[in-house]
Parts: structure tokens; sequence; C-alpha cells
């Protein structure tokens, strides 16, 4: 069939006519849909960390569909992986279908059926990070140009990273972990490695090799030779997070170390910075009037965080250093700001309760949030820096949308023992306006409506977990 690539939805309750079509033409399509489906989200608790086909990838180099009313099972043969780790499998007899894997948010699972002859995509559970069809058509094209028949690849290649450290860790290191702990050796491609080195994390495990790869070579790995496939979770297990305080503490900077020796005597809160979206449009006032209280009221120290460098940023090229530092720049600025409000209702001696973290090495930041007793945070990304990596109680901030749909479910549901956490009630935020006076967007930018009343529900929140 000649044409466009066109991509279909696929439901359980409804065939559409034109996939109704499709199923009547390609044998078993139906059954595999619907399997597809049910194994899409990881029900059981060992699936949250490593799904069955990444474990057989793993163990053996191929996996296979049952499809239980049908009484047969589809198994992989080659794969081809594309830049953004998105993978697609070859079926043994059926050069007609292409399984594809998709959505590291979701552990990765099988979520499209390709079929080449049709120059057809089918989502399974929607278009969310999913295979479109341009990714199809070129994953098609890779594996037809390699000749790749019914040969055995090489070795399985589990290839792993990315840009977000909150990701990393969250549905990528504990599959590794997983990996690792069923298999003597394991041959990692690592694009990104934003918390430490993966050997260093796992630096028990001497059947561990990792070579740093640039995502644009992914596409040339030859499935001849290797079998590309990625692992992914949804929970950040407590061994995981052990290991990296581990490697934290080791290379913790003489400048972190020398701040936490200085303030040993006095309890550590930190305070997060964010200004480009998602943030209170009168956070340095809220910030002044909170540090204030703090560093007044209760004798305390501040740990101020906002954007991180990666562990590997001065050595991999992956990462957007133009907006990083564009980013970094600005917040540094806003905490300069924050820092001299503070010196100049307080005495220039409460600098030295004070630490600047915006830019430092993502390990210098997990190590001092581990130092600390208590947060207040950005909802999203900042609170996971301190709310992934340690068991600190904190009290989140957000926008009115977020605090009335999410409440906590990025940070309870993901973690093996997490920390309390609580969110501000919504009466304490408001939309902040657009340019021209009207509302924001929902889930964009907010203030703060009560700044004093806020600063007595954060102490109340320490005085609750008995921080003095």
């Amino acid at each position: 069939m000649s044409g466009s690539w066109r991509v279909l939805e696929f439901a359980p309750e409804s065939f559409g006519a034109e996939l109704f079509a499709l199923c009547r033409d390609v044998p078993l399509l139906d059954h595999l849909l619907c399997r597809l489906d049910e194994l899409h989200n990881p029900i059981l608790a060992e699936d949250r960390v490593l799904r069955n086909h990444q474990r057989d990838l793993a163990m053996q180099g191929w996996f296979e569909i049952r499809l239980p009313q049908a009484g047969v099972a589809l198994r992989s043969v080659h794969s081809v992986m594309l830049e953004d780790k998105t993978v697609f499998f070859s079926v043994q007899g059926r050069p007609d279908i292409v399984l594809a894997g998709a959505r590291v948010g979701f552990t990765h699972p099988l979520c499209s059926v390709v079929l080449p002859r049709h120059r057809v995509v089918v989502h399974v559970q929607g278009g969310h990070w999913n295979v479109d069809a341009a990714a199809a058509e070129r994953a098609v094209a890779l594996l037809a140009a390699r000749g790749a028949d019914g040969a055995e690849p090489l070795a399985p290649v589990l290839v792993t990273g990315d840009v977000n450290y909150a990701h990393h860790v969250w549905n990528q290191l504990g599959a590794l972990e997983a990996v690792l702990a069923r298999c003597a050796r394991v041959t990692v491609l690592a694009t990104h490695q934003p918390i430490a080195p993966l050997t260093a994390i796992f630096d028990n495990h001497s059947g561990l090799a990792v070579t740093a790869v640039v995502p644009r070579d992914l596409p040339n790995l030859d499935p001849r030779r290797v079998l590309p496939f990625a692992a992914g979770g949804k929970v950040v297990s407590r061994t995981v997070r052990d290991r990296i305080r581990r490697v934290a503490d080791q290379r913790a900077s003489r400048g972190v170390r020398e701040f936490l020796a200085r303030t040993q005597s006095v309890p550590l809160i930190w305070l997060s910075v964010r200004l480009r979206d998602r943030t209170a449009t009168n956070m340095l006032d809220a910030l002044i009037a909170i540090g204030e209280a703090l560093l007044r009221e209760d004798n305390a120290g501040l740990v101020i965080d906002g954007f991180s460098r990666p562990n590997d940023y001065a050595t991999n090229r992956g990462y957007d250093r133009a907006a990083n530092e564009r980013t970094i720049a600005q917040e540094q600025a806003f905490a300069h700001a924050l820092v001299a409000q503070l010196a100049a209702r307080l005495g220039a001696s409460v600098a030295e309760r004070i630490f600047m973290g915006i830019g430092c090495d993502l390990l210098d930041s997990i190590h001092l949030a581990a130092h600390c007793r208590a947060y207040f945070a950005h909802h999203g990304t900042l609170q996971h820096k301190i709310g992934y990596f340690t068991k600190v109680p904190g009290l989140v901030h957000s926008n009115p949308a977020i605090l009335a749909t999410d409440r906590a479910g990025t940070h309870l549901h993901v973690i093996e023992d997490p920390g309390v956490v609580e969110y501000i009630d919504t009466t304490l935020v408001a939309d902040a306006p657009g340019p021209t006076g009207q509302p924001m967007q929902p889930f964009n930018n907010y203030r703060f409506t009560d700044i004093p009343r806020l600063v007595a529900v954060l102490r109340d929140f320490l005085a609750r977990q008995e921080i003095r």
C-alpha cells in the first residue's frame, strides 16, 4: 500500500470502521491490541520496577507477547532505537507487524503497533508521549535498510539516561538496578548521567559496563549486531536512594562541607527558587518574609536551591547549555537580592547561615538536602530534588489548578518510603494575571494572597515536625 502514514487510536470498547477493517486484514491484530492494552498500566508491584518484556530482553535477548484467547505468542527478534529512546521490535515470522515502546513516564510500555504494509500506526491508550507516524516510518526504513532477518542479535544493550534527574531516578535507575540483580553482565549505553556516574551508583556490580553515547547515534546501532532496549519503572526505590546518597556523601564539595560544619547547631530549612514558569509572581516578597522569620525567630539556617548543574554537565554536550546558564544566572541574581534584603534587615552576619546552592553540582544539592530538617518548595522537579532523595518533611506550593487536583500524588505514590509532604491551602494562592490583565492559563504562574498567613502556616508545619 502506498501513500502517507496514518495514526489510528485503539480503545477496547470501540473499533472504528478503519481499524475494524485492518483487524480483518492483519491476523491476530485484534488480539494483540487488546493484550497490549491490558499490559499497558503496571499493576503488580514488580511491574512498577521492571516490565516483564524488559526483563526478558535483558536476560535472553527476546520477549514474547502471549495472546491467550488465540493460543499463540508473538516473539520479538531485532530492534532499532531513535534519538528519544523510542524502540521498535520486529516480530518473528510477521514482517507485517512491528511493536513500539515509548513513554518513559509510563515505564516504557509497548504502546503502539506499526503495520508497515498498511503504513499505519495504531496507538494503545492514547497518543500522549506515543509514537508518531514519522518515527514509525523511520524505524521501518532502518530495519529494512539493515536487512535484519531472522538471525539472532548478538547482545542486548540497555539504553538509559535523561536530562531530567527526576525522571532518571524515578523511571530508569530502579529498572537498571532490577536488571543488574538478574544479570551477571550488563552493557549500558548512557545518553546522560545527571545524578552521578552509573558505575559509582552501582559500584558493587563488577559486570556493569557503561559507555556514553550521543542520542543522535542511537539510530545507527546495527540490529544485526546489538539489541537496544529501554527499561523503565515508576518507583524511587529505597536502595537506589541510599546508593545515591552514599555517592553524594563521598563527593560533596569543600564549600558544602564547610557550610554544614558551620551550621551544624542550627536547623537548616530548604527554600526553592523558580522564575521561568509555574511560580509565584511575588516569590521574592514571600521568601524575604519567610527567611526573616526563620532566621530571626527560629535561629535557623537556609539553603536556597534552584537549578542544579547535572553531574555530567562538564563532559556531556547533550544539555541545552545556553538555556541552563541563562536560568542559573537569573536565579542567582534573585537569590543575591534575597540575601541582600535579609542582611539589611538582620545584619550582614546572617549570610553565614545561608547557602546559595543555585548552579551547584546536583550531588552537592542532594548532600545539602539530606542535612536539612524541612523544606518549602515548588511543586514538581524542585520538590523531587529533596523529596525523592531524602525523607525530609516539606511544605509545597503551586498554582490553584495543581493544588486542587494533584495534592502530592507525584511524590507519595512513587517512593517506597516517602517523607511527610503537605501542600498549602488553595486559599493562599490565586492565578496571576497575564500581560493584558486576563488570568493566565491553568497550571502556570500564581501569587500568594496572604504572605503573613503563609509564614504562619510554614512555621506551624515546622512546629508539628518538632523542628526548633
